[in-house]
């Protein structure tokens, strides 16, 4: 099972929804992040992605700068741009 993140909003009250460092937050699935799995960043598939204006912004407020995307959200994303 994922970690689990508690998230806070600004005032620091607790939300009631965990943040899964694992998951992504656009699809539910493994999101592949080798830095949350506890590996060196320069091992992540994010590394060597490219990420278009835009692709952030689907992402939940709140769970924006918790948990990665994967890369097959990302692929998705880029696609329907072209």
């Amino acid at each position: 099972m994922p970690e689990q993140t508690s998230v806070y909003n600004q005032q620091g009250s607790h939300q009631s929804k965990p943040v899964h460092v694992l998951v992504c937050p656009l699809c539910g699935d493994r999101n592949g992040c080798a830095y949350a799995a506890g590996k060196p960043h320069s091992e992540c598939w994010c590394n060597h992605a490219s990420f278009p204006e835009g692709v952030f912004e689907r992402i939940p407020a709140e769970q924006r700068r918790k948990s990665c995307i994967c890369q097959r959200c990302l692929d998705s994303f880029v696609r329907e741009q072209t």
